[in-house]
């Protein structure tokens, strides 16, 4: 377990994220991608980090005994990553105030924990020392001189020559006895020594100046930390306006109309975990090491099928994953008591496609035969795991012994999720709410939850109808990751102690874009031929969308609800997908004879 309120903390110093500060909780964490893909942890941006590959580079996570420790390797990419301006080859260690550069000259940031750990120290750092460099002559004996005598007057003339070239003394011409020579050594030592003392002595002075400086510095961020805090709630009132002002711009509408939508519009947490219906026990995927790298585990049927390796007893240890997810989205009010809507795998991701397998390049795994102990195929390469792809968990499967692949019972089991947190925090606020989940829709991607609320809140209106038209203008409110985001710094004494900590203030993102495409609904065509879309029922929108926009509405030109955004594409940017709100009006009309 790790301390209350630690996480990495990933200063951006140069770059399209330059100034801004990432932080993640070490609860739970496993790994942090680092690249230009939407889905990794730390996003950069597609056109200006030109350097960062698409899935460039990724900080591991490791526990021991109650210790963590961190490790960086480079996934492959086009440009290389850099630790402390050394290639890394491999995976290497990851120390705090280590600086990261993806790419050579591409984007630099430093790692830190914070609060630090007694057992993780920053990296020693290595200082040269002085090389003081000798001025040595070399003088060539007259032809008729003994062989004795000129190496001695040899030696003695190219110490003198050293001397003078030490001190700057004059020195005459003319045989030099032992005694001189002796004495000019130890004066040649003597200033050795002085000037060795000299740069010990501007060394030390320079690291009492750094400690000073540094203490002062620390004095000074802290001031700092607190006026941080206190321009919070006007940095954010700068934000709103500005995105009321470009929406107005954009769409025709009143600041009064924008700053309605951007009310209603919620930042949603979500964090779920996968139970046996059975047992009502937690359910875990196994994991294996293969060659260094911790892989899922897989299981090939008598009958040829492949799938998870699921069992019910984790060991305590790092072989085991948790299946569930933390994630966050967006939803939008259409209640003044506190009813909001949002995506179904956003509210209740069991729900939907389990989206583990990107991580492991879609076909990266360990099969082991059922009963069959020793595992038999090795390859990170493994035929049919893309074919597991589309499990729901909700949808069941096989357990599995913890330490061997042997069935703890006949056929399927029944699978539940549940949600073990799920909050909603309203625009430029720092308190989130707990909320509840309501219903989820049998045929799209919409799901309702309620909040608590004393007060009356903002609502969005839905469109009367399904008159959207191909080329319309829209408008979509949400909270992409890649945003600029508002961060509080937060001092508390609790039990006697001083913690700080970072709070997350939501601004919704206002972007503007058309409706591409229409909806193909599925329909059965002449004989046995079937037409429907790959998407579902959607509509194709031109408009830029990121991970966090789940869930957000899309606005026609009057301000009311068309659809809410349900996809967003990886392979094509301004590529994503919304569900009609015919669907969220189904939702909402549980009884047969009701009015919608």
């Amino acid at each position: 377990m790790t301390e209350s309120g630690t996480r990495i903390v990933i200063r951006h110093l140069s770059g399209s994220k330059a100034n801004q500060i990432d932080q993640f909780d070490l609860a739970g964490l496993q790994e942090i991608t680092l690249g230009r893909d939407p889905k990794s942890t730390v996003a950069y941006d597609m056109q200006r980090d030109d350097e960062v590959s698409r899935k460039h580079a990724v900080i591991r996570v490791h526990e021991e005994k109650g210790q963590y420790y961190f490790r960086l390797a480079d996934l492959n990419s086009s440009n290389g990553t850099m630790l402390n301006d050394e290639q890394v080859g491999g995976e290497c260690e990851l120390l705090p105030e280590d600086v990261v550069e993806l790419g050579k000259g591409g984007p630099k940031f430093s790692f830190d924990i914070q609060p630090r750990p007694v057992y993780l120290p920053a990296r020693t750092r290595t200082m040269t020392a002085l090389d003081p460099a000798a001025t040595r002559l070399v003088t060539v004996p007259d032809a008729g001189t003994e062989v004795g005598a000129t190496a001695e007057h040899s030696a003695a003339e190219e110490t003198q020559q050293r001397s003078v070239a030490l001190t700057g003394a004059t020195v005459a011409k003319g045989p030099v006895g032992r005694t001189t020579i002796l004495r000019m050594l130890s004066d040649e030592r003597r200033n050795s020594r002085q000037i060795w003392i000299a740069a010990l002595a501007a060394v030390l002075v320079l690291a009492i100046l750094g400690g000073g400086a540094l203490y002062w510095h620390g004095q000074s961020v802290a001031t700092q930390l607190e006026q941080q805090v206190n321009a919070q709630a006007l940095r954010s009132d700068a934000i709103r306006t500005e995105a009321a002002q470009a929406l107005a711009k954009q769409a025709g509408l009143t600041p009064a109309d924008i700053k309605k939508y951007g009310d209603a519009t919620v930042y949603i947490h979500n964090l779920w975990q996968l139970y046996d219906r059975e047992t009502n026990r937690p359910i875990y995927q196994k994991m294996t090491n293969v060659n260094g790298e911790m892989l899922p585990a897989y299981v090939r049927m008598n009958d040829g099928k492949l799938v998870r390796w699921l069992t019910l007893d984790n060991d305590k240890d790092n072989s085991y994953k948790p299946v569930g997810k933390d994630h966050s989205g967006s939803g939008f009010v259409i209640g003044e008591n506190g009813f909001i809507l949002t995506n179904k795998h956003v509210a209740a991701g069991w729900t939907s496609e389990y989206e583990d397998f990107p991580y492991y390049n879609w076909t990266r795994g360990s099969v082991y035969g059922v009963g069959q102990p020793d595992r038999h195929d090795t390859e990170r390469n493994v035929n049919l795991v893309h074919s597991l792809t589309d499990w729901v968990p909700e949808s069941g499967g096989y357990l599995f012994e913890s330490g061997r692949p042997y069935t703890i019972s006949n056929g399927l089991r029944d699978f539940y999720g549940r949600n073990d947190l799920l909050t909603v925090q309203f625009p430029g606020t720092r308190i989130d709410i707990n909320a509840t989940l309501l219903r989820t829709s049998i045929d799209a991607d919409v799901a309702e939850i309620k909040v608590d609320s004393t007060q009356g809140l903002s609502k969005l209106d839905l469109a009367d109808d399904n008159s959207v038209q191909i080329g319309e203008k829209i408008v979509l409110l949400g909270y992409p990751g890649v945003s600029q985001e508002t961060i509080a710094v937060q001092k508390s004494s609790e039990g006697g102690q001083i913690r700080e900590r970072a709070i997350y203030i939501p601004e919704p993102t206002v972007t503007e874009g058309i409706v591409a495409k229409m909806p193909t609904k599925q329909h059965k065509d002449s004989g046995d031929v079937t037409t429907f879309g790959t998407t579902g029922d959607t509509y194709q929108l031109d408009i830029f969308a990121g991970p966090g926009h789940s869930g957000g509405p899309v606005l026609n030109s009057s301000g009311k609800v068309i659809a809410l955004l349900s996809l967003v594409s990886t392979s094509a940017q301004n590529v994503s997908f919304a569900v009609p709100v015919s669907y969220v009006r189904e939702l909402l009309q549980p009884q047969r004879n009701a009015s919608p």
